[in-house]
């Protein structure tokens, strides 16, 4: 699999996905800390002070030639405004886990899908994935159809998966290899 140390930007229809800039903390703490958002991620940064840890540490990432996770702001092409985000971790094994967030102002536009299918981009035609997966909390419908309409397949459920916090959830794993992505219609 091949190491980018920067991700190029994506343009998609309403979005620009880009690197994560020292900006970017305040637009997050705008949605990230919502307890609507909060309760379908895992990761739960709990104040700003968590919020500007996390820029901080995702900046310090870029332009390193050992990079494994790419964190990216979702930017409102119109606005300016970072309405979500997205991640890539790279797996030693060719898989790259990917995962999306939108907003809660922002859900039911499409925005979630545009997220999703520019990682799945990102993860096979920039990282040479050899499969991406993402996982789901099953009480996010949303988020399970998004999976199914930008092409992840149900691998399977895990009903022990651990959850930040030390309590334990259930998990819906969706997964594509790069031969069905090269097959699915534009």
């Amino acid at each position: 699999m091949s190491l980018l140390t920067v991700m190029p930007p994506v343009e998609t229809p309403h979005l620009l996905l880009r690197e994560i800039t020292a900006g970017d903390g305040d637009h997050f703490a705008a949605y990230m800390l919502q307890p609507r958002y909060q309760r379908h991620v895992n990761l739960r940064l709990k104040d700003e002070v968590e919020i500007d840890d996390f820029v901080a540490r995702s900046l310090a990432r870029q332009g390193d030639d050992r990079r494994r996770i790419f964190h990216l702001a979702a930017e409102e092409r119109m606005s300016g405004d970072v309405v979500g985000d997205g991640f890539l971790l790279l797996q030693p094994d060719g898989a790259v886990e990917m995962g999306w967030g939108v907003h809660p102002a922002m859900w039911a536009m499409g925005l979630g899908t545009e997220i999703g299918r520019a990682l799945m981009g990102m993860g096979f035609e920039r990282l040479q994935a050899r499969t991406m997966w993402c996982k789901i909390m099953v009480d996010n419908n949303a988020s399970l159809k998004l999976a199914r309409r930008i092409g992840l397949r149900f691998d399977r459920a895990h009903s022990n998966y651990p959850l930040t916090g030390g309590g334990f959830g259930t998990v819906e794993i969706f997964r594509l290899n790069a031969a069905d992505y090269f097959d699915l219609p534009y």
